[in-house]
């Protein structure tokens, strides 16, 4: 019900012109989004998917994070993905309906000598975060009311390797996306590391520039997208990456 009102509500505001075409931008992101001859991945399938529904055309370029994000909060982009539904992403984009499942984990050096028991065991520790993203936000409300010291990283790979290479201390912590730690541990061949068991949930969406995407238009690809989850085309090209895609929204 929650996005059904957000949709009556996009439509019921002013409108701006009609989009010839949408320009999003992303970030290497294995295996959510990376860059081969083209943007790829399943949220880059899923994108193709419902600009093609909308009879629209769409480009899609892999950039730096913070540059991607920069681009898409001055409204100089249409559109950004990765993003969480969460108030800082709200202000500057209308949030789509989720598409894929995924989970945060800490991982920990494997010669660690503490005991991980939950999540009050971050306590005193050094953690590693990718920021700033969704994970740093995570972070502190998963440590809120704990002391520990938070160490923001450029990206996944490095705070990874500097928790593989004792960084962080032999207790040191990464908080780090599930999926994308198994694949950069798989294919950057990251050695001494492990991953904990998953302490959250989180859905990953498309982000719409509300500077530069109409309401209206906004609430179009978002039936368009709920239109393909309906169909199983979009589980269809999410589980081609062994990811969980998200439920339809009624």
């Amino acid at each position: 019900m929650i996005f059904r009102s957000s949709w009556l509500l996009l439509l019921a505001s002013p409108a701006l012109a009609a989009p010839a075409g949408y320009h999003f931008v992303t970030e290497s992101f294995p295996p959510y989004s990376y860059a081969s001859d083209q943007a790829a991945g399943p949220m880059a399938d899923v994108l193709r998917a419902v600009c093609g529904k909308l009879a629209l055309p769409c480009r899609i370029e892999v950039l730096p994070w913070r540059r991607a994000l920069q681009l898409a909060e001055d409204g100089r982009v249409d559109g950004i993905f990765t993003v969480v539904n969460m108030a800082q992403r709200r202000h500057y984009f209308h949030i789509s309906p989720p598409v894929i499942r995924a989970r945060y984990a800490f991982a920990e050096q494997a010669s660690s000598p503490t005991p991980w028991r939950s999540v009050a065991d971050i306590a005193g520790r050094t953690i590693g975060v990718y920021g700033p993203s969704a994970t740093e936000q995570a972070l502190r409300e998963l440590g809120s009311g704990l002391t520990y010291q938070a160490s923001e990283e450029t990206d996944n790979l490095v705070a990874l390797r500097k928790l593989a290479a004792g960084r962080y201390g032999r207790n040191g912590l990464v908080l780090v996306n599930e999926g994308a730690a198994q694949w950069l541990i798989s294919h950057q061949q990251i050695g001494g590391v492990r991953l904990l068991p998953p302490v959250r949930e989180l859905l990953y969406s498309f982000g719409l520039s509300r500077q530069r995407v109409d309401a209206a238009d906004a609430a179009r690809f978002a039936a368009a997208l709920q239109q393909l989850c309906r169909s199983g085309d979009m589980a269809r090209l999410v589980r081609r990456y062994q990811l969980q895609p998200a439920s339809c929204q009624p």
